[in-house]
């Protein structure tokens, strides 16, 4: 998160953490995993308005952690929410030009999410933003002191 800041501030957008206080202990690998958190941010970096707010939130569910990363943007068509995570999809491929990206980054935060025994999904309103959402099973005890 710390690395999008500076670049959130060129755009005017604020950047807002809700990370729960409680230790959380997830067994990951840590470029895998930072990698999903890149690929979705700059996402919300994107397509967020100049002056808009992206929220990351970190809470526990179950035996599971839930990110969530928010924007304020254009939103996604409900039609083309069950396609975002598919390897080149694009949701508007004349905007898609002129923002950039490959249509890869959804559909590796996916692989790499299901790869640690999570799940990833979306939520988003036409013109009303768009949350990603992704949870990763979680332990009580840091890695190897049971």
């Amino acid at each position: 998160i710390d690395r999008f800041e500076m670049v959130a501030q060129d755009k005017n957008i604020v950047i807002t953490r809700q990370i729960t206080e409680h230790p959380t202990y997830v067994d990951i690998d840590r470029d895998k995993l930072t990698q999903v958190l890149d690929n979705i941010i700059s996402n919300a970096m994107k397509y967020s308005p100049e002056g808009g707010n992206i929220t990351v939130t970190l809470l526990h569910q179950g035996h599971n952690v839930r990110v969530s990363i928010s924007d304020e943007g254009m939103g996604i068509p409900r039609e083309s929410q069950s396609k975002i995570f598919d390897r080149f999809y694009r949701v508007d491929k004349a905007r898609a030009r002129s923002v950039g990206g490959t249509g890869l980054g959804l559909a590796i935060a996916k692989e790499m999410v299901h790869a640690h025994g999570g799940e990833i999904w979306v939520e988003s309103e036409d013109g009303q933003g768009t949350t990603i959402y992704f949870t990763l099973p979680y332990s009580t005890f840091r890695g190897g002191e049971a």
